[in-house]
C-alpha cells in the first residue's frame, strides 16, 4: 500500500472519535466475553474420519479434511473434539460400534471433568444421505462467492472450497447444515430466522502430534478448576484455569487472539516448515530492539475482533452501535499491523507475509465508514446514523427534521386559540402510522363520548389525562412534512445496506487477515513468557534424538528460584528407554514431566528453558502419570492406568515419546512388576524401532526381568545421610537406586515416630521371613480384652 494512502487513512481517522480499551463500554466487553457455542457434526467409516462444524454466535462454518482415524481409540477424533469443544455433537444413527464407545467415553469424560457439558445427538441415517448431503451442500451460500454468477459458476466455486471426493466430509457437512435447516428455531431462539454463513474454512489435522486428554491434564498444559459455589458449578464458563501452560500463556492482547492460542496449544504439530516460522517469530520480537514495535502491535491488538459474529447482526439489522464502532476499529487496527510489520521485515517470513498482504480492501471499507458513519451521533442515537453531506436527500430530510420541533410548537400555539376557552393546554405530537395529533388535556372526570367531541377536530383516542385528535394543523404537517422520521431511518437503513453488502464481498479478505492477526498475538505472548523466562531456541531436526542440557520444569520455575536443572539424551546410541529409581519426593515425576513439557513446547513453536536443546520431531505424546478416576467412566484408577498404558503400547511408533510414572503399583506387587517387566519388553523387543521411553519405578529389581539391551539407561536422584535421614539433591546420574527411604519420607511428612518403627519392625520381619516382634500395646489391649470375656463367660450360667 502506497505511504499516501497510508496518510489519507490516518487524517480520516484522526477525525473519528477516539476509543481505548479502557473506555470501551460495558456492552462491548458483555458481548466480547459470551462463550461462543458451537455444532459438531462426525461421520467415521471405513476408518476414514470426516467432521464439520458451525458456530452459532459468528456463523463460522468449518470442515475436517477426510483422514485416517484407527479403531478403537479414535485418536484422532479426540483431538478434534478437544479442539472444538462443542455444545452439541451429531451422530449418525447407523456408526460403528468402536467409534460410538470411543465418542461416548470423551463427552462422558468432557461432561464429568470440564465446565463445557456436550450434548450427544443421533439422528436418522437418511440424514447422512450421500445425494442428499451433496444437494444440500451445492445450494449453501457464503459471502465471498463471486456475484452474479450461474448455476454452473456457483458449483465450479463450491469445488474450489470443498473438495467433494472426501465422501466422509461431504456426508458431515451435509447432514450439519440439513440439521440446521430443521432446527434453527429451537437452537437460537428465532422463530422467523434462518441460519447465516458468514466464513468457510477447511481444518487439516494431519500434522497434529497425538496426545490423550490424559496427557494433557499430566503434563499440566491444562487445568480446569470447578467454581467452589454449588451454583455455579458447572456452569458454562464459570471454570477457572489453574497452574498449566495454557495460564501461562493465556496474556494475549485480543480475544480472538486468547481463542486462538487454546487452539494452537491442543494442536501441536510435526511440521518442521510451521515450527520454524514459529520461533523465527518469537526470536525477532525476544531482540530488545523490538520493543517499540511489539508494543504499538499490541495496543492494535487490543481492538481486533471476530468480525462474522458482527456482520451476522449487522445482516440482521441488529447491530448494536459500538459493534458498528467494534467493526470500524477491527478495520483500521487490521491495516495498520499490516503497516508496521513493512518495518519489522527483518527477513522474518511471517512478519512478511502480513507486510505483504493486500489490504487495498480493507482500506477502502474503512474509508467508507469513515465517511459514511457519524460514530458520535451513532451511540448517542443507538442506530446507525449517516454524516452529513454523504446523500443530499438525506441532508434536506434531516433538516426538514431539524426544524420540525419549531414548527409543531407553532402549530399547537395556533390550534390553541382555534380550540373552546375551557381548553387550557394543548400540545402536537407525532406517532408513527397515525402522523401528527394534537393532545388535548382532558378539562374533566369522567367525559362522555358526546362531550369529547371538538367542533372541526376528529377524535382518535385517549390516553390517561389526554385526548388526541386530528385537527386541520395536523393535515397539514401530514402534507408537508409527512413521516419524516421513518424515511430518515429507512433512508439511513439503505445506505447501510449497501454498506454491509461491500463489506461482506470483502470479508474473506478481512477474516483471513484477523486469522493472521490472532496467530500474531499468540506468537508474541509466547515470546513474552519466553524472554522473561530466558528461554532459549530448541534445534529442531528429523533424527531421532531429545538431548536436553540443564532443562527446567516451565511451570516450577514461575513459583521457585531454586529450581535444579538436569541433562538427558535419548538417543540409539545413548539409550532411547530411561529407567528411572530414586527414593520418594526425589524428584522424579517433575524431571519426566519437564521432559515432556519441554518436547510439547518445541512443537508448538515456543522456546524450551533449557541451556541448550535438540528436539527431534515425535509423532505422538503418551503417558501414564495422572490418574482421574471417573464415576461415569465405571474404571477404577489400576484399570485407567492399564487403558493408558495400553494406549501407549499400541499406538506408538517410532518416532513417539513416553512417560510412565510408577506404572503397576495400583495392584498386588508381584502381579504389578509382572505387567511392568511386559510392557517394557514389548517395547524394547522392537528393536531400533523402540520410541523414546521415560520410566520411573519403586520396583528395583526391575533390571532382572527385562531383556539385555543397550538401548536401556538406568539412571537414579542423587541423595546425601545427614543424622541418618536422606537429603535430597534433585540431580540425575546414571545407576540404580538402593532404597526408596519411604519410612523416612513418612516421617518427614508427619507420620507418628511410633508408626514408623512399627512399618521398619514389620519390614525387617518380612525380609528375614520371620514373624515380627509383638507389640506391647496391642498385647496389653489384647489381654484387658481377654479378661473381660473370661469373666463375663464364668459368671454366666451356661
Amino acid at each position: 500500500m502506497a505511504s499516501e494512502d497510508s496518510k489519507g487513512l490516518k487524517n480520516y481517522y484522526s477525525n473519528a472519535p477516539e476509543t481505548s480499551a479502557e473506555q470501551t463500554s460495558d456492552k462491548e466487553s458483555t458481548e466480547e466475553s459470551e462463550t461462543e457455542e458451537r455444532l459438531l457434526t462426525v461421520c467415521c467409516r471405513s476408518g476414514k474420519l470426516g467432521a464439520a462444524c458451525y458456530t452459532l454466535q459468528t456463523g463460522e462454518l468449518q470442515i475436517l479434511e477426510e483422514i485416517v482415524d484407527r479403531p478403537p481409540e479414535h485418536q484422532i477424533f479426540v483431538s478434534l473434539f478437544n479442539q472444538v469443544d462443542p455444545v452439541q455433537l451429531i451422530l449418525d444413527g447407523k456408526s460403528q460400534g468402536t467409534f460410538v464407545s470411543a465418542v461416548k467415553g470423551v463427552v462422558l469424560a468432557n461432561d464429568t471433568n470440564e465446565s463445557t457439558k456436550c450434548k450427544l445427538m443421533f439422528i436418522s441415517s437418511k440424514e447422512y444421505n450421500f445425494e442428499a448431503c451433496k444437494r444440500r451442500i451445492q445450494s449453501l451460500t457464503l459471502p465471498h462467492e463471486p456475484p452474479n454468477c450461474s448455476d454452473e459458476e456457483r458449483m465450479v466455486f463450491l469445488r474450489t472450497v470443498i473438495d467433494f471426493a472426501q465422501t466422509q466430509t461431504v456426508h458431515a457437512l451435509g447432514a450439519l447444515l440439513r440439521y440446521l435447516d430443521l432446527n434453527w428455531s429451537n437452537l437460537i431462539m428465532d422463530l422467523h430466522g434462518k441460519p447465516q454463513f458468514m466464513s468457510l474454512t477447511r481444518i487439516s489435522l494431519a500434522d497434529i502430534v497425538a496426545m490423550d486428554e490424559d496427557t494433557y491434564r499430566g503434563l499440566q498444559v491444562f487445568s480446569s478448576l470447578s467454581h467452589p459455589s454449588g451454583f455455579k458449578k458447572g456452569v458454562q464458563g464459570s471454570n477457572k484455569e489453574g497452574l498449566s501452560l495454557y495460564q501461562l500463556f493465556s496474556k494475549c492482547s485480543s480475544k480472538v487472539g486468547h481463542r486462538r492460542m487454546r487452539i494452537l496449544l491442543r494442536h501441536p504439530t510435526k511440521d518442521l516448515e510451521t515450527l520454524k516460522r514459529r520461533q523465527d517469530v518469537v526470536a525477532y520480537f525476544m531482540r530488545p530492539q523490538s520493543d517499540s514495535i511489539m508494543r504499538n502491535i499490541c495496543a492494535s491488538l487490543r481492538f481486533i475482533r471476530n468480525v462474522n459474529g458482527i456482520l451476522a447482526k449487522i445482516k440482521a439489522l441488529s447491530a448494536k452501535s459500538y459493534q458498528w464502532k467494534s467493526l470500524y476499529n477491527t478495520l483500521y487496527n487490521v491495516v495498520l499491523i499490516c503497516e508496521l510489520c513493512e518495518n519489522a521485515g527483518q527477513n522474518v517470513e511471517y512478519l512478511d507475509r502480513l507486510a505483504s498482504y493486500d489490504t487495498t480492501k480493507l482500506y477502502e471499507m474503512a474509508l467508507y465508514m469513515n465517511r459514511i458513519i457519524d460514530f458520535d451521533l451513532t451511540k448517542s442515537e443507538g442506530k446507525f446514523t449517516v454524516k452529513a453531506g454523504v446523500d443530499h436527500d438525506l441532508d434536506l430530510k434531516k433538516q426538514t427534521m431539524a426544524s420540525l420541533h419549531g414548527l409543531m410548537s407553532e402549530t399547537a400555539r395556533v390550534e390553541l386559540e382555534r380550540l373552546p376557552p375551557f381548553i387550557e393546554e394543548c400540545a402536537m405530537l407525532y406517532m408513527p402510522h397515525l402522523g401528527y395529533l394534537l393532545g388535548v388535556k382532558a378539562w374533566a372526570d369522567n367525559l362522555t363520548m358526546e362531550q369529547k367531541e371538538l367542533p372541526n377536530m376528529k377524535f382518535m383516542f385517549q390516553n390517561n389525562d389526554y385526548i388526541h385528535y386530528k385537527s386541520k394543523g395536523c393535515e397539514e404537517l401530514d402534507m408537508m412534512i409527512g413521516d419524516t422520521y421513518p424515511e430518515i431511518v429507512a433512508h439511513e437503513t439503505r445506505i447501510m445496506m449497501r454498506l454491509t453488502s461491500t463489506i461482506l464481498e470483502n470479508l474473506h479478505t478481512l477474516a483471513a487477515a484477523i486469522d493472521i492477526c490472532a496467530e500474531l498475538d499468540c506468537l508474541i505472548t509466547i515470546s513474552k513468557v519466553c524472554k522473561e523466562y530466558s528461554f532459549v531456541k530448541p534445534t529442531l531436526t528429523r533424527d531421532k534424538v531429545i538431548s536436553i542440557v540443564q532443562g527446567k520444569h516451565p511451570l516450577h520455575i514461575t513459583t521457585m528460584d531454586n529450581f535444579v536443572p538436569n541433562d538427558v539424551k535419548s538417543s540409539q546410541e545413548a539409550g532411547l528407554v530411561k529407567i528411572l529409581t530414586g527414593p520418594n519426593s526425589s524428584g522424579k515425576s517433575v524431571y519426566m514431566k519437564q521432559i515432556g513439557l519441554i518436547v510439547y513446547l518445541a512443537h508448538i513453536g515456543s522456546f524450551v528453558p533449557a541451556e541448550s536443546a535438540t528436539i527431534g520431531i515425535v509423532e505422538h505424546i503418551y503417558s501414564r502419570i495422572q490418574s482421574t478416576e471417573c464415576i461415569a467412566a465405571h474404571m477404577s484408577a489400576f484399570l485407567i492406568d492399564l487403558r493408558q498404558m495400553a494406549l501407549a503400547v499400541r499406538e506408538s511408533s517410532s518416532n513417539s515419546l513416553i512417560i510412565v510414572d510408577e506404572f503397576g503399583k495400583g495392584t498386588g506387587e508381584t502381579d504389578g512388576l509382572a505387567l511392568l517387566a511386559a510392557c517394557l519388553n514389548t517395547l524394547l523387543f522392537r528393536g531400533v524401532t523402540c520410541p523414546h521411553v521415560l520410566l520411573s519405578t519403586h520396583f528395583l529389581n526391575v533390571h532382572d526381568y527385562i531383556v539385555d539391551t543397550p538401548v536401556v539407561r538406568f539412571m537414579r536422584f542423587e541423595y546425601m545421610m545427614q543424622d541418618s535421614e536422606p537429603v535430597f539433591l534433585f540431580r540425575v546420574v546414571e545407576g540404580s537406586s538402593e532404597s526408596s527411604f519411604a519410612h523416612q519420607v513418612a516421617e518427614s511428612s508427619g507420620v507418628h515416630t511410633h508408626i514408623v518403627n512399627r512399618a521398619r519392625e514389620l519390614l525387617e520381619a518380612i525380609t528375614n521371613n520371620a514373624l515380627p516382634p509383638p507389640d506391647k500395646k496391642i498385647i496389653s489391649k489384647l489381654r484387658n480384652v481377654t479378661e473381660i470375656i473370661k469373666n463375663t463367660l464364668l459368671t454366666e450360667d451356661i
